[in-house]
């Protein structure tokens, strides 16, 4: 009776039709790329058929239900997204295994049995990344890593990525047919890191290790051309780019046009961008011919982002911004009449005094609801940074125009953890106001950096594709979250998950980071929550070093390599905290007079910081090594490595170091990296240090700059093998904490 009444619930599912049905090649594609995304998480081991066949609903959202019939999991799906959503609904539901950055775990269940499941997605749309992941995570991946990002994003459901590879040789394209010369548009570019800004907007020049040179641009049209082909076969909806008004500052010798500077204070002039004015047709027509090549080398595009005013200065004048409007939507629809504008909601929050209730009005008045889609990025902002009521309410439901809820759990990469877990988990509910506003057709992510935090992101998407009316019990998911991850769970895990939500997991902080990775607050508190709550779980994982060395030996290799990995990043977060303390007995002892034990103690916080540098190269992703990797990786000359590998630097360092001031965008990305530590946070805290204590020269700023501009060969340090960890972490929590108190 049950598989019967599971084909009627099938065929049913097969008669709401919502969009258009897809083609039998379609279908096949998407069965195709499905397969292959869990062939490769579970190395073959799972036997698996995928019938992408089920239809969207009437409003475009997705559904996936599965059964095993014969010894095999079949998925009946209406995308390839959907299907993989399923799959990794079934691996979770069975605790079997965990697709994340550091790695994945998955074991073949010895029941592979399951109860047919029928799942509707609550949105429409699932969105994912923020223009800024460009600079501060992806600007070096390759094809490779850009594969295993679509398989992260396929299994966790998303279908909306920001694709905005390859823009500015397509700008090349544009601006050389308009008279423009190759000399003149070099003189735009930045380097690859600092590209989301230019694309915003904020800033150009090549001063910032620019310009990108024919290689660079050859590469990244063909791994966009790679990118779109796999995103699309999996039924995904890639958000491309649009122009917002920047153009090369030579662009005025050629066109009789208004244009201006553009940036904020965190722009130093030299590096401003121009804006074009929306009242001149070569607004329209650029942005025009930008959509018809990016089409010619990408294909038909249905989403296209476009931000003038991302954290700048707003005009006050409602003609003027619905004269800006007016402009992005009519270059984007003159190109193709089918498309959607997207714009970024963060300034909307950011800066809502600046825009109030009729600017952001005026901006879209003319553009029709359909054809506009607003991603409200920062309600966690919204709630718990700035302490004001959600954009959707203060902008009146947007005025009618769609709308997806999103939340940014991530600024610049920074690795401490940080953010109210049960909001990640159900903050969604929020929205709930069907007699008051239009409902969010999407949900999404956009965070500035990736490979951190990541029982946060597992928890971000899981709640993509859960109810939205329904909230989610965060005991229970942690512990399915550590089963998936390490294929048990210990009572060591319990309290682990327990400290979590009482400390770091109960606080978000925007800019997390330790008062020792920051210029000029070298000594001091960071903002960092490690209470007791958070020490006393740490310390208790780290108590015994035999029973670490029982439970590793006692995982599958995957499910092993994981617990080492999350025991590096535990550690290492309880260590960073501990150095702050060490710090302030530093300078307790200085007060005192007492420069030779505050000497002595100097001499002890450098070995417990490159001891903390040694455990972190047991981690896969916190290495300044393999970012710089990366970055020469993709270099196509010796000069164009030079030059990656000098950005690769500046981005998660200083940006520019003129002065020994705390500028916004220096020490930003605040990494907890191997690498970074012992050659860049501890001789810069050391040196300050010695001035202070024996009045030696130290020059921070000859320093910092060396760092980047040099980009030298980084420092020796002996790996952390896996035989070791057990102790040595054991050894590390131990003196950090003696050495603290």
């Amino acid at each position: 009776m049950r598989q019967i009444l599971t084909v009627l619930f099938f065929l049913m599912s097969l008669l709401a039709n919502g969009a258009a049905p897809l083609s039998k090649s379609q279908r096949r594609a998407a069965e195709a790329e499905a397969e292959a995304v869990i062939r490769r998480f579970t190395e073959g081991k799972m036997p698996v058929k995928v019938a992408v066949s089920m239809s969207k609903d009437a409003e475009g959202r997705d559904r996936y239900s599965y059964e095993v019939k014969g010894g095999r999991l079949c998925i009946y799906a209406s995308s390839g997204v959907a299907a993989c959503r399923g799959f990794y609904d079934y691996v979770k539901q069975k605790g079997a295994g965990i697709a994340s950055w550091s790695g994945c775990r998955f074991q073949l269940p010895a029941d592979i049995s399951a109860e047919p499941r029928m799942v509707y997605s609550p949105y429409r749309d699932h969105q994912y990344l923020n223009v800024v992941t460009y600079g501060y995570t992806a600007p070096y991946w390759d094809k490779e890593r850009w594969d295993r990002e679509i398989d992260w994003m396929a299994l966790h459901g998303i279908d909306m990525p920001l694709v905005l590879l390859a823009q500015e040789q397509v700008y090349r394209e544009v601006f050389r047919d308009m008279g423009l010369s190759d000399a003149e548009i070099d003189e735009w570019e930045v380097g690859p890191a600092h590209l989301p800004w230019m694309r915003m907007g904020n800033l150009a020049g090549n001063s910032f290790d620019g310009p990108l040179g024919r290689h660079w641009h050859d590469s990244q049209v063909q791994l966009c051309r790679h990118v779109m082909e796999r995103v699309r076969a999996l039924g995904m909806k890639p958000i491309c780019p649009a122009f917002g008004g920047f153009v090369p500052k030579a662009f005025k010798k050629h066109y009789e046009v208004h244009t201006e500077l553009t940036g904020w204070d965190w722009v130093p002039d030299s590096h401003r961008n121009s804006r074009l004015s929306p009242n001149t047709e070569a607004f329209a027509e650029v942005g025009a011919r930008f959509i018809r090549k990016w089409e010619e080398k990408f294909g038909k595009g249905c989403y296209y982002l476009s931000d003038s005013f991302n954290e700048m200065d707003i005009p006050r004048d409602t003609a003027l911004m619905t004269a800006y409007g007016d402009a992005v939507y009519r270059s984007i629809s003159t190109a193709n009449p089918d498309a959607v504008w997207v714009m970024q909601g963060w300034s909307l929050g950011y800066q809502r005094d600046s825009w109030g209730e009729g600017i952001f009005k005026a901006l879209v008045k003319n553009v029709p609801d359909d054809k506009f889609l607003l991603l409200d990025m920062a309600t966690d902002y919204n709630r718990y940074i700035w302490n004001q009521n959600y954009n959707w309410e203060f902008y009146e439901g947007f005025y009618g125009k769609q709308w997806l809820w999103s939340v940014i759990p991530n600024m610049g990469g920074k690795t401490a953890f940080t953010g109210y877990i049960d909001y990640y988990a159900n903050g969604r509910m929020a929205a709930l106001h069907p007699d008051k506003y239009v409902q969010p057709t999407g949900y999404g992510f956009a965070p500035e950096g990736l490979e951190n935090n990541e029982m946060l992101y597992e928890l971000i998407a899981d709640a993509g594709w859960h109810s939205p009316a329904d909230s989610i019990d965060l005991v229970d998911w942690q512990q399915n979250y550590f089963q998936c991850r390490y294929g048990e769970v210990s009572p060591a895990d319990r309290h682990y998950a327990e400290a979590l939500s009482r400390s770091v997991y109960n606080a978000f902080q925007d800019h997390p980071q330790f008062a020792w990775q920051v210029r000029n607050k070298i000594v001091g508190s960071g903002n960092v929550r490690l209470n007791a709550d958070f020490c006393a779980g740490v310390e208790g994982v780290f108590s015994n070093a035999e029973s670490l060395r029982t439970r590793l030996s006692g995982l599958s290799e995957q499910g092993a390599r994981l617990l080492r990995d999350d025991l590096v990043e535990a550690a290492a977060m309880y260590v960073s905290g501990k150095v702050e303390g060490v710090n302030l007995r530093i300078q307790r002892l200085l007060d005192e007079g007492d420069t030779l034990q505050a000497k002595h103690l100097v001499d002890d916080l450098k070995m417990l910081m490159l001891r903390l540098d040694r455990a972190l190269t047991a981690h896969p992703l916190y290495n300044l090594e393999v970012w710089e990797r990366q970055a020469v990786k993709v270099a196509g000359s010796d000069a164009e490595r030079k030059r990656n590998a000098v950005n690769a630097r500046r981005i998660v360092s200083v940006w520019y170091a003129e002065h020994e001031k705390d500028e916004p965008v220096n020490d930003y990305a605040c990494r907890m990296w191997a690498g970074m530590i012992r050659d860049y946070y501890l001789p810069r805290l050391i040196g300050t240090w010695n001035r202070r204590i024996s009045g030696t020269a130290f020059d921070q700023i000859a320093f910092e700059n060396a760092f980047v501009n040099k980009a030298p060969v980084l420092s020796p340090q002996s790996p952390l093998q896996e035989e070791e960890l057990p102790d040595f972490l054991c050894w590390l929590v131990r003196d950090a904490k003696a050495l603290a108190q």
